[in-house]
């Protein structure tokens, strides 16, 4: 039997994890995604810091969540991401 839980983030296109300001850029990223999917109400995501990173945390615990259910959450974040990567991204790392 597996857990119900998960731990992901959002990382743009173009962006590689690993330097200290990309880092800090993609927490507030992520931080910026998981307070609108709360807001928005299409999912509910909470948080975990992991090694310094802030991440969404998916985790199932009503048992009518469907496949369905659980396979729309990627797109939202990916649209979320997209649109508040676009409006947050510091003009030094836009190529």
């Amino acid at each position: 039997q597996g857990l119900s839980i998960t731990t992901f983030r959002y990382v743009p296109s173009g962006l590689r994890p690993g330097d200290e300001k990309i880092e800090t850029y993609l927490n507030k990223l992520n931080e910026e995604i998981l307070g609108e999917l709360q807001r928005g109400g299409e999912a509910f995501c909470s948080n975990a810091l992991i090694r310094k990173k802030f991440v969404l945390r998916a985790c199932i615990v009503n048992f009518r969540t469907t496949i369905k259910d659980i396979e729309a959450l990627p797109p939202i974040v990916v649209r979320l991401g997209k649109r508040i990567d676009k409006r947050l991204r510091p003009k030094e790392f836009v190529h």
